[in-house]
């Protein structure tokens, strides 16, 4: 009998690492991440690139051009018909994080679950083959994904067919990790022109940018920022009720120090009465997939919440809640938990 419970114990550990294997790596070939990937023949054969406007390739570095002919938005913030920079509904919010998915996403995917809230998740190529599970998780949860490329490489500096690369590497990564191809897509940096745009629209895709920036990632390599200045750009935008229509915020949920403001931030949205939303609910797109998948809007737990709205950074301080730790235990880690309780408790019996 000893053995036989044994036997159980040990079988149930070695499932829950193969669990642990399965889950946490993606099978298919990939290229080395944070690097531009190779392009791909078939894939580039999908862009007429007779059809792209003539926009010249930018490498990095190269100055703004006197006159926006291309409308590039890393240059003059301009914007097509097509593009979407912010809810159109006056009182919506929508609140997108880029760079990730990291285990810093699960502090800013607990804040937002608690609260009821949906965002979208602009998700890098390369850290979804490191975090498939984590990915699933901010699926799972009802929130959108969208494309941000392989490598977060400046788009207007590549060429046509290293575009193309970036973006359809990506797209297999999440189609391999949540089953789902999504419609959207961010440049990183927001640099984009006509090309780009042109490049995107034939694969499918649609162009979003923001029109309220935190410029949270600073904090991953200045030691002069001020996390403040997070919650206090929040509290003066919440402030302008005069705008006609509603607004859209970026910030990072990739970084340690940025992902930690993220819950402040949203408080204030919600303290404020906007209704914080994914930017594909807020501008009425039911289908941001190409699969069948509607997404649901918020449903925010209690108007008002127990945090204090912290003042901009020239005002007089207040309180603000603490930093939610990235705590939340992935499936992985359930799953390898799960084994190693059934065996201790197998053990004990015997």
């Amino acid at each position: 009998m000893y053995k036989l419970f044994s036997a159980i114990s040990v079988f149930l550990l070695l499932l829950s690492t193969t669990t642990l294997n399965v889950e946490a790596q993606l099978k298919g070939k990939y290229p080395p991440v944070d690097t531009p990937p190779p392009p791909v023949a078939a894939w580039t054969a999908l862009v007429d690139q007779s059809k792209l406007p003539k926009a010249p390739v930018r490498p990095i570095g190269t100055p703004c051009a006197p006159t926006d002919e291309f409308c590039v938005w890393s240059c003059t913030t301009c914007v097509r018909d097509t593009d979407f920079g912010f809810c159109p509904k006056k009182g919506d919010w929508a609140l997108t994080y880029d760079d990730g998915p990291t285990n810093n996403t699960l502090r800013v995917l607990k804040a937002l679950n608690d609260r009821g809230l949906k965002a979208t998740f602009f998700v890098i190529g390369s850290r979804v083959f490191e975090n498939p599970q984590i990915l699933k998780q901010i699926v799972d949860s009802g929130h959108q994904i969208g494309v941000h490329t392989w490598s977060h490489t400046a788009l207007t500096s590549q060429t046509t067919e290293e575009i193309i690369a970036e973006t359809k590497w990506t797209e297999m990564a999440i189609k391999e990790a949540v089953n789902l191809t999504p419609k959207w897509f961010r440049a990183p940096q927001g640099d984009a022109d006509d090309r780009v745009r042109g490049i995107l629209s034939q694969l499918g895709y649609k162009m979003a940018f923001w029109n309220h920036d935190t410029f949270d990632w600073e904090s991953n390599s200045d030691p002069t920022y001020d996390l403040n200045w997070i919650t206090g750009n929040f509290s003066m935008w919440v402030q302008n009720t005069t705008a006609t229509t509603g607004f859209a915020s970026l910030e990072h949920d990739a970084f340690d120090k940025s992902s930690s403001k993220a819950e402040a931030a949203m408080d204030i949205v919600v303290n404020a009465k906007f209704a914080p939303q994914s930017a594909a609910v807020c501008s009425g797109d039911k289908q941001p997939y190409v699969e069948n998948v509607t997404l649901p809007p918020s449903n925010i737990k209690g108007q008002e919440t127990t945090a204090k709205t912290p003042n901009a950074p020239n005002g007089k301080s207040s309180s603000t809640p603490p930093a939610i730790s990235a705590s939340g235990a992935s499936s992985v880690e359930k799953n390898l938990l799960l084994g190693i309780v059934c065996g201790l408790i197998m053990m004990i019996l015997v």
